[in-house]
């Protein structure tokens, strides 16, 4: 009897072990596509993240670049193949907040279950042979015709930049666009253009070593670049109507089509929860100057919502594109409601 019992045991460890590592994806390896460059602001922030749920759930999830249109050339890939749960889409919410006014893709947050790990600050840069060192300086500066560098129309940093032009009463510049964050930051550093905007996290690096100069930052209190051992200030305290710039601070989501397969996005979910906690992703966070805020399901739709309603109309408001955000049935920020906007997706009804 006791020779049955053992058997029975092992039997039970065996099989036990089996269910619990069986794959969350028999057909093969399943995508990321990430909607810019590499090396840019959104590659940077999601790579990690992949990484370290690839640790988690003993499998590969590759990343691919596919760039163009704000990222809307693989946000409408990932939304033509089929919602198995082998393609995701990886993006800044600036860029995708942008789809609607410059017609890039029909898109919108209720297609999607998004991932968002983190939100970092956006940064005003120059070449430190320009002399440029304040923000009156760069205002003076694109004033007199010089162009502005930024990764794209729309993104987070554009967006920014135009709020808070628009908030000190200034003109937009003319813009020159160089694809991603990091390209933006290396055309400064070139000499390509003087000045420009991009995510903190894709020119730290440059900043540190001092290869760019930072003028200021839009997260809500001063920034320490402890390496180069410069404090930047934030545009809140140089800008009077600039207080709400933080909220426009971007996310770098992982996205899957709504409908996929619920074991997938559980398992997802589950992965992506534990990644965030690792101490891999929190040092990598921190030395990009990212604040973990980890949201998912409904959290992670109101955030996205609301992102795009903030982003889209302050485009609009701003005259940069033809599209109207009215027309997509996206709110204001004065008339956002949460409890009314969700039940316009089906999952929520």
């Amino acid at each position: 009897m006791k020779k049955i019992l053992v058997i029975l045991l092992a039997l039970t460890m065996v099989f036990g072990c089996t269910a619990a590592s069986a794959a969350v994806w028999e057909k093969g390896n399943p995508t990321v596509y990430i909607g810019y460059g590499a090396g840019g602001g959104t590659d940077t922030a999601v790579r990690p993240v992949v990484a370290a749920m690839n640790e988690i759930l003993g499998e590969t999830i590759n990343c691919v670049n596919m760039e163009g249109a704000n990222s809307a050339v693989a946000c409408d890939y990932v939304l033509a193949e089929p919602h198995d749960g082998y393609t995701f889409f990886a993006t800044g919410t600036g860029g995708f907040s942008s789809y609607p006014i410059y017609n890039y893709s029909n898109s919108g947050w209720g297609d999607w279950i998004s991932f968002h790990p983190y939100s970092g600050p956006a940064v005003v840069f120059a070449n430190p042979a320009s002399g440029l060192t304040t923000a009156d300086e760069v205002f003076a500066y694109i004033a007199e015709g010089n162009s502005f560098g930024i990764g794209a129309y729309g993104n987070g940093p554009h967006t920014q930049f135009e709020a808070i032009i628009g908030a000190a009463g200034k003109e937009s510049p003319e813009y020159a666009l160089f694809g991603s964050c990091n390209d933006a930051g290396v055309a400064v550093i070139a000499g390509d253009v003087q000045v420009g905007a991009g995510s903190l996290s894709a020119v730290i690096d440059y900043i540190n070593s001092g290869m760019l100069t930072p003028i200021f930052v839009t997260c809500a209190d001063a920034f320490n670049f402890a390496e180069a051992g410069v404090i930047t200030p934030s545009v809140t305290t140089l800008i009077e109507g600039t207080e709400g710039i933080p909220s426009l601070n971007e996310t770098w989501p992982i996205m899957i089509p709504r409908d996929t397969p619920e074991e997938i996005v559980t398992a997802l979910t589950d992965a992506f929860l534990k990644a965030i906690e690792t101490d891999a992703v929190k040092e990598f966070a921190a030395s990009k100057g990212y604040t973990m805020i980890g949201l998912t399901g409904e959290e992670a739709d109101k955030f996205m919502s609301y992102s795009i309603s903030g982003y889209s109309w302050t485009l609009f408001n701003a005259g940069l594109g033809d599209g109207n955000p009215a027309d997509f049935a996206i709110p204001t920020l004065e008339e956002y409601n949460w409890d009314t906007l969700k039940l316009t997706v089906d999952s929520y009804k």
